[in-house]
C-alpha cells in the first residue's frame, strides 16, 4: 500500500490463534510484536513477562515492552505453532494509520519469522512465500 509519494507498507493478513489480524511486514524489524490491546482481546488470560530489552524504533526510542508464546501462527500455508513474541503498545502506529485512512494492525511481523522460514518477497506479484 502506498503511504506517500515515494513510499509504501506492505501489510500480510495471518491467523493467531484462529483469529485473522492485519499485520505490518516489516524486514527491520528484529522480532514480531502484537499491540498490547489487540492481543488482549484474542488471548483472554494473556500471561506476559517483562522484556528487560528496551524496544526501539515503531516512531519511539524507549518502549516497555512484554513477551509471550502464542499457540498457532498460520501465515498462508505455514503453521508455527509454540512461537513467542513481543507485546507492546503500537496505539501511536494505528492513530497514524487513521489519519491515513488505513485499517489499523494487530502487530508487525519481523524478521525472526522472515528468516527463519526463508520469506521470499516479490513485490511484482505482492506475494510472501516462504521457503522452509
Amino acid at each position: 500500500m502506498p503511504i506517500s509519494d515515494d513510499g509504501y507498507h506492505i501489510f500480510v493478513e495471518m491467523e493467531v490463534n484462529e483469529h485473522t489480524v492485519n499485520m505490518l511486514l516489516d524486514t527491520g524489524a528484529s522480532r514480531t510484536v502484537f499491540d498490547s490491546s489487540k492481543l488482549k482481546k484474542i488471548i483472554k488470560e494473556l500471561a506476559l513477562e517483562v522484556n528487560e530489552d528496551r524496544a526501539t524504533g515503531l516512531g519511539s526510542d524507549d518502549v516497555e515492552n512484554f513477551i509471550t508464546e502464542v499457540k498457532q501462527i498460520k501465515i498462508g500455508k505455514l503453521t508455527i505453532t509454540d512461537f513467542q513474541i513481543g507485546v507492546l503498545d503500537l496505539s501511536h502506529v494505528n492513530k497514524s494509520y487513521k489519519r491515513m485512512d488505513i485499517r489499523p494492525i494487530t502487530g508487525v511481523l519481523g524478521s525472526d519469522i522472515l528468516v527463519k522460514y526463508g520469506a521470499i518477497i516479490n513485490f511484482a506479484e505482492e506475494s510472501l512465500v516462504f521457503s522452509k
